[in-house]
């Protein structure tokens, strides 16, 4: 590459994004402008709406009372220490009602004696829908209890009894060991990275939308890659330029965040009295800049490839609206404390820079964990830029027709019969998928466990259908819906049991490098197996999957990704998404060589019901060997602990050779009834 090209293109691709207004307003308006009114205007607001709620006089009644002036009295004498307001209702006898006169607005609530058990009973009248009327019940209900309490110890001097040595007899206090600084850290660790996040990605779409989609709107596309210039450096020059912006519009919005967080302290009375040291938090600050640049490339690389997509900036928006969700869904993991930075999360994009964010301004620091951060950021983004690279690269991207569209903003009635879903609907069916996984599924799950999981696969299922036939697509050919050859089913399974045993030795491997990795999933597997009958279990974690996750990888996924991607990047693909949507560090590793060959067996034999029966068989061992350890331990004592180098080198040698045989008999006897 030239860098005086790159340059040249890098200052051209900055003006324009300078040139640009929306540009300007993402950047610099709404950081230093927009934040801090919101903030301020949300203290103001807080602030004003509390000091009218306890200022204000509210209107309260008395019904069936005993002795009225004894609780008015009793009320006079709490509501000054809590500083609240009562103008006593009055009705006329025999003329007012005062459940009337409360939904009229007249009053705010009211008060009902009766008696229960030979003693008082009260009952607080009030709307819930108003708000006046919420907060004098709260108030009347404050009074109540402080009178409920002086009766209590009246009660209990009348017994010749201590009312504090009964009500309390033991004593309890707070001892806050963490320091200042850790405490302030904990509320910026819980904001900051949402924010940052939030303003980083922001700050890379507008460039990114105006670098591709603008670019292709305005026709200058076609201009600048006639010109003598590389591929490779346009694509440089631009993502450059957008790292920039999005690293600009970061530390701007740090700026802002900085100067509220002093305002506030300002406001609080908590200046240099505070006692925090402010230097204890530069090493957080540092990594955090590190963060915010690894991230920005990330964010600016990403961006690229959603809005190369688009023809025009407001399909490019559609196309980013995904890309948001997933981004600002991620940011939020720092304000969940279920969560930690471990090394699933610290390999997970977007959590990962939340997490660490979160964790070093709690003093947190681990090299090892910011390392695996910041290298994994960057491993991501090298794979994004090569992904760009690759799109910028295909004419038919470029300027291709609306083969990579997304067909669901389209009228039903315009669209073709028998189509293949382009680029768009894959992203969105995709993130539709985890989005089920992730929420819908999660709470089916822990509401009516392994029946949850059913439903869980069924809105899998249900989703990927519904949306292909909106999209009319061709459904045998997306899907591969053809019968299957006996002979491909044998060497379906040859080669599925060959690479079941090569993936076993990779999980141990690994599982031996990274213990911690699978103790999740096997809290998970026992907690949803336990006092289960194994039908269910068969049902809802082998055949299930195997029917609605073949369904929507095997079948939409990898029949769109074979007609715009050559065959082995397709079946790759497939495989590395089918992995991803699991969502585990292990499993990612250990599935996405499975995933591979189930994708390259029906590219091979265009038939997705080998690989369902071989999906099935996949888990179904896996389910069989987790409830039957002990017995099959026992008959099959390798099993039991790690394998020794003999062990190994079998199940290698076995896996290896059943894989091998697989591939070879479905590739012959493809040959032969080609042949024939």
């Amino acid at each position: 590459m030239r860098k005086k090209v790159i340059f040249s293109l890098y200052k051209k691709e900055m003006l324009d994004i300078l040139r640009d207004k929306k540009t300007i307003l993402m950047m610099i308006v709404i950081p230093l402008i927009l934040y801090p009114l919101i903030f301020a205007g949300s203290m103001f607001l807080a602030s004003s709406m509390l000091k009218a709620s306890t200022s204000k006089s509210y209107m309260i009644g008395f019904e069936n009372l005993a002795d009225e002036q004894a609780m008015v009295d009793a009320f006079n004498r709490f509501k000054d220490e809590h500083d609240y307001s009562f103008i006593y209702y009055r009705p006329e006898s025999g003329k007012d009602d005062e459940e009337e006169q409360l939904k009229q607005g007249n009053i705010d609530a009211y008060l009902i004696e009766s008696v229960s058990d030979n003693k008082p009973y009260y009952e607080i009248a009030y709307l819930a829908s108003e708000t006046d009327s919420q907060t004098a019940s709260g108030m009347i209900k404050d009074i109540l209890q402080d009178i409920q309490k002086d009766a209590t110890k009246e009660k209990i001097k009348e017994l010749g009894l201590e009312p504090e040595a009964v009500l309390k007899p033991i004593d309890y206090t707070y001892r806050d060991l963490s320091s200042k600084e850790e405490n302030a850290g904990y509320v910026v660790g819980m904001i900051v990275p949402f924010l940052l996040i939030t303003s980083i990605l922001m700050g890379a779409l507008y460039p990114a939308i105006d670098a591709t989609a603008g670019e292709k709107e305005r026709g200058t596309l076609e201009t600048l890659l006639t010109l003598p210039v590389k591929n490779l450096e346009l694509i440089v020059a631009k993502f450059m330029a957008t790292s920039t912006v999005a690293v600009g519009a970061a530390f701007l919005n740090l700026i802002s965040m900085a100067l509220m967080g002093f305002y506030m302290v300002s406001a609080g009375n908590m200046g240099s009295s505070s006692g925090i040291d402010l230097a204890s938090f530069i090493p957080a600050l540092i990594v955090t800049l590190l963060c915010v640049f690894t991230f920005a490339m990330f964010a600016s690389a990403v961006c690229l490839s959603a809005c190369i997509f688009a023809r025009s900036f407001k399909e490019a928006q559609n196309f980013t609206t995904p890309v948001m969700l997933v981004f600002m869904v991620g940011g939020m993991a720092g304000m969940l404390p279920q969560l930690s930075l471990d090394p699933v999360t610290a390999m997970i994009p977007v959590v990962n820079i939340a997490m660490l964010i979160t964790e070093i301004f709690k003093f947190h620091f681990e090299l090892s964990q910011i390392a695996v951060v910041l290298l994994s950021n960057l491993a991501y983004t090298a794979v994004a830029v090569v992904i760009m690279g690759r799109l910028f690269s295909s004419e038919n991207i470029l300027f291709g027709d609306a083969t990579v569209s997304l067909r669901l903003l389209e009228n039903r009635s315009h669209m073709k019969e028998k189509q293949i879903p382009g680029m768009g609907d894959l992203v969105l069916v995709f993130a539709a998928l985890i989005i089920i996984v992730l929420f819908g599924g999660g709470l089916l799950v822990l509401r009516f466990g392994l029946w949850g999981l059913v439903a869980e696969q069924l809105l899998i299922f249900a989703v990927t259908a519904a949306y292909a036939w909106y999209i009319k697509t061709d459904m045998k050919v997306v899907f591969h819906l053809h019968r299957p050859r006996i002979t491909a089913m044998i060497a379906g399974i040859l080669a599925w049991a060959g690479m079941y045993l090569l993936v076993q030795l990779l999980a141990n491997l690994v599982v031996g490098l990274f213990p911690d990795l699978s103790q999740e999933n096997a809290q998970v597997l026992t907690s949803l197996w336990e006092d289960s009958p194994m039908w269910l279990m068969v049902l809802s974690s082998a055949l299930m999957p195997a029917v609605c996750e073949e369904f929507a990888f095997r079948g939409f996924m990898l029949g769109s990704f074979e007609f715009k991607f050559k065959p082995a990047v397709a079946v790759i693909l497939t495989g590395l998404f089918f992995a991803a949507f699991h969502m585990s560090l292990l499993q990612f590793i250990t599935i996405a060589p499975l995933g591979i060959l189930l994708s390259y067996i029906v590219w091979k034999e265009r038939s997705i019901f080998i690989t369902m029966l071989l999906h099935f068989l996949n888990n179904l061992t896996s389910l069989l060997l987790e409830q039957y350890q002990e017995e099959l331990t026992k008959k099959l004592p390798f099993l039991e602990g790690e394998l020794d180098v003999t062990g190994v080198l079998i199940f290698l040698f076995a896996g290896v050779v059943l894989l091998g045989a697989g591939l070879l008999l479905m590739h012959a006897k493809k040959k032969e009834s080609v042949a024939a």
